[in-house]
């Protein structure tokens, strides 16, 4: 029953394999007093190392109630040798006699009547269990606005795209991309149901989780020649184009260099990633970016990017929630997804200077 299966997946063993689970484990699964006394009434019968169908389950239960394997069979839409082999293999699966046969028909024998009554109870409890997670898809749509900051936006948003079409397509995403202070705004007003930031701690009134730390890298014209590591004070010597003193590779930057007692040598600013890098590959200086910015251009030649030997130069990449945003299924599935993503993208390992927040 592959309808059960995203209810017992955290629970070892619960789903043996597609259609088939294992009686004990099932209950194990579940809680309430009903399912505790149906482990403990027939502890030989519910072998926890006696994976069956569900199906055949269903089919003992019909023969118990018709009193006949014939009338069930005809009931079920099944030929009777068939079913008479389903419940044979149940018998030897349970390792018990369940039924009596006469000419008169079938009853249940004493381990019969405890296994159907446990039979009814797991049968139940997997058909609520399937509309449980029935009224969980279908209570996956509306529409969830996300902010990304253009760097992550080259990791997250195709990907995230791709997914939610393909799995949840009742879900609309309203995608904003923008600096990280000014998707802050946006989100601490309730203009955004998340937004993935630069934050080391949390802004006021919202949730943050970590996705990833990435370092900022010297990123330089192709022909720069200063190799794949320099040191901080290199941004002392060569012009520097950067952003503006709010942005948050700047502050970064800022904060670095002052604890070293440098400066940058800054000939320009630019609150535009386009321009930023179109002025660095035309020669007019060097920025700070970090690797999802550059590695297009990286790649193709267009651009040089070096880290940083002696110093961490680096900032936390962060999925904000807003704690004045109510909650609801589709959101929830929107944050999931995105966190999948930043992993998978961490695990592929062709992220340069990216690792895994704390």
């Amino acid at each position: 029953m592959g309808a059960v299966a995203p209810l017992l997946s955290g629970r070892p063993g619960a789903v043996k394999q597609e259609g088939r689970i294992g009686i004990y484990d099932f209950l194990m699964a579940l809680d309430g007093p009903a399912e505790d006394n149906a482990r403990l009434s027939c502890p030989r019968i519910l072998n926890e190392a006696s994976p069956m169908e569900t199906r055949r389950l269903e089919y003992f239960v019909r023969i118990v109630d018709a009193g006949s394997i014939s009338r069930a069979a005809q009931d079920l839409g099944l030929a009777q040798p068939a079913l008479s082999q389903q419940l044979a293999i149940l018998e030897q699966d349970v390792k018990a006699q369940l039924l009596h046969r006469s000419r008169q028909g079938v009853t249940p024998t004493a381990a019969g009547r405890q296994f159907y009554r446990q039979a009814q109870i797991i049968l139940r409890q997997v058909a609520e269990a399937r509309s449980l997670v029935t009224a969980a898809e279908e209570s996956l749509a509306g529409t969830v606005s996300v902010g990304f900051p253009n760097s992550a936006a080259a990791i997250l948003c195709l990907p995230l795209i791709a997914r939610l079409n393909a799995e949840h397509p009742q879900i609309e995403l309203q995608i904003t991309e923008g600096y990280s202070a000014v998707l802050t705004g946006m989100a601490q007003k309730g203009q955004l149901d998340m937004s993935v930031l630069y934050q080391e701690t949390p802004p006021p009134g919202m949730t943050t989780t970590g996705l990833w730390v990435e370092d900022l890298l010297l990123v330089s014209p192709p022909g720069a020649a200063l190799g794949d590591r320099v040191p901080l004070n290199t941004v002392a010597r060569v012009p520097m184009i950067v952003p503006s003193p709010a942005n948050s590779t700047r502050i970064a930057l800022d904060k670095c260099l002052g604890e070293q007692g440098l400066s940058a040598n800054v000939t320009l600013q630019a609150d535009s990633l386009v321009t930023l890098k179109k002025a660095v590959q035309q020669g007019m200086g060097h920025t700070i970016l970090p690797w999802p910015a550059v590695a297009e251009e990286v790649e193709k030649g267009l651009l040089a990017a070096a880290s940083f030997d002696d110093a961490p130069l680096h900032r936390t990449v962060a999925l904000c929630t807003p704690d004045a945003v109510p909650p609801s299924p589709a959101r929830d599935r929107v944050a999931a997804t995105i966190r999948a993503i930043a992993a998978e993208a961490l695990a592929t390992g062709r992220n340069l200077g990216m690792r895994r927040a704390a």
